[in-house]
């Protein structure tokens, strides 16, 4: 057997030195397996997943919570074409991944057709940027940083054989100024100096920039987007929870931003909020980079630094205890609407991990209560899709976190629709026995879509259809199972779980009529 090319051999020693643990995807037999080889020489551990779209997930999420990014791999034409959504899901989220398969060389001639695809026209949308693997480079640590850089994604590694020289990756630049440069900042930090009422929207540059600790001291109301969940502490008393931009008057965001006199974005992006729009007061955002979009929140001003913003914002003091009260007065509707509804099971994981408990939210309705109802305490301790809102993305993000940190129980809510997509990938926490609970709240069907279907009289059979339990499967790949239609069932399963013993999956029947209803006067 041939030795591997050495530009394979040293782009897996660099990802071993930078401290690369993981790496996720679906191998084939040629340079890929090599890589793979060379991957477990140096340390890190290569994970067969049964779909590259899962695999492409898995990178990215394990990216998110070590900053680093992550491999995931596959063959040239079909395998490619798979991972394209999962990339598709790490740049809606900003998951930093190096996404990396096999590939013709940029000279084989269009005769050797055998799984032939543009790669490049393929991946366009869906990575930052792609360049061949090389004698000269660029190496891992330059096309990792590549993918880390604000605003992080994956970036494309094709392996063609001998290839001498690619081209290098873009230099990191400063951001520009906009409009009159210096005076920018200046008039955003005189909107701060000056608000007597300033209320924080932390997106997800918050995370990346460390910057929890900085909202957790302040003495204002702070928000965050829904991917940004955990920002902020949401057990503090101004933590006020997710911003979408469409909440309805129930919804703090509703209540609260009425009263303010200036909004200051942390990395407040069209991309993380369901509703883009101007506020009903001045705004200004503390933001390295322009974001595609960001003129249609029509801020005042931006920060490129927000430290002297943060330092302005903690001598302000106003609204704690009406963010506390309104808050509180949304979880308690909510859990008055029925028995046993989403927001009893989120209710029932918090008393059953006062410890803490990684939760993982797929897309649904559900979702929509979560973000509401469950408080997280960091950042690392909650994970969604909450930009792109990709159904199915939480299983293979909840077995990645559980692959990365299992020092913590992860927990995936997850509903009838969002359960099928990846359950392949359930095997490998069974494989590996990881510490993770998988809480399918079913109301039978798809209830978001159903909602339509109801309003304007339209055929539900498509919508019912996904309603057939999934206990029976997950009997089959080993995890134990339960059901249970009622707060206290669940608690009782909570309770009996033993993370350190493997996997759980537990089907939460829930009553479809409710159901369409909880999310009324919320969004």
């Amino acid at each position: 057997m041939a030795p591997p090319a050495p530009a394979i051999t040293e782009l897996a020693k660099a990802a071993g030195q930078r401290g690369s643990k993981h790496a996720f995807g679906v191998p084939g037999s040629g340079q890929s397996l090599d890589l793979i080889q060379a991957l477990g020489d140096n340390g890190v551990q290569f994970h067969s997943v049964h779909h590259e779209g899962a695999a492409a997930i898995m990178a990215g999420t394990v990216g998110r919570l070590s900053g680093q990014a992550a491999m995931a791999i596959a063959i040239k034409g079909p395998g490619l074409t798979n991972m394209v959504g999962g990339m598709a899901a790490c740049t809606y989220e900003s998951l930093p991944m190096l996404a990396v398969t096999e590939a013709y060389g940029p000279d084989v001639p269009l005769a050797k057709a055998h799984k032939r695809i543009d790669q490049g026209a393929l991946t366009a949308a869906v990575a930052k940027g792609r360049r061949y693997l090389s004698a000269n480079g660029p190496g891992f640590d330059d096309l990792a940083t590549w993918a880390e850089t604000e605003n992080p994604g994956p970036v494309f590694l094709e392996l063609a054989g001998q290839i001498e020289q690619a081209d290098a990756v873009p230099e990191t630049d400063a951001a520009p100024d906009l409009g009159d440069g210096a005076g920018v900042k200046d008039r955003a930090l005189g909107l701060i100096e000056r608000a007597q009422r300033p209320i924080v929207i932390a997106g997800t540059l918050a995370l990346r920039q460390n910057l929890s600790q900085r909202l957790n001291r302040l003495q204002i109301p702070v928000f965050s987007t829904a991917a940004a969940k955990g920002a902020v502490h949401e057990g503090l008393p101004h933590a006020a929870g997710v911003y979408t931009g469409v909440g309805q008057a129930l919804s703090p965001e509703a209540q609260l931003l009425q009263r303010a006199d200036l909004i200051v974005g942390i990395g407040l992006r069209p991309g993380e909020v369901l509703g883009a729009g101007p506020f009903q007061c001045d705004a200004v955002n503390l933001d390295p980079i322009d974001a595609p979009g960001s003129i249609g929140f029509a801020f005042k001003g931006v920060c490129r630094d927000p430290m002297p913003a943060l330092a302005r914002l903690e001598q302000k003091a106003w609204g704690v205890e009406e963010t506390a009260k309104t808050t509180a007065r949304l979880r308690q509707h909510l859990l008055q609407v029925s028995d046993f509804l989403p927001a009893h099971a989120f209710a029932a994981l918090s008393a059953a991990f006062p410890d803490g408990v990684r939760v993982v939210i797929d897309t649904g309705y559900f979702c929509t209560i979560g973000e509401h109802i469950w408080q997280a305490p960091k950042a690392d301790w909650c994970l969604s899709s909450g930009s792109g809102r990709y159904m199915g993305m939480g299983l293979p993000q909840a077995v990645a976190a559980a692959i990365h940190d299992p020092s913590i129980p992860t927990i995936l809510a997850v509903g009838d629709g969002g359960i099928a997509p990846f359950f392949a990938e359930a095997r490998l926490a069974g494989r590996l026995n990881l510490p993770l609970a998988i809480l399918q709240m079913s109301d039978g069907g798809y209830g978001s879509v159903r909602t339509r279907a109801i309003a304007d009289g339209l055929t539900q059979a498509p919508m019912l259809d996904p309603g057939t339990s999934w206990r029976a499967a997950f009997d089959g790949i080993g995890f134990a199972t339960s059901e249970t239609n009622a707060a206290q069932g669940l608690s009782n399963i909570l309770a009996d779980w033993q993370p350190n013993s493997g996997p759980m999956f537990a089907l939460l029947q829930m009553d479809g009529d409710p159901y369409q209803e909880m999310v009324k006067g919320i969004r």
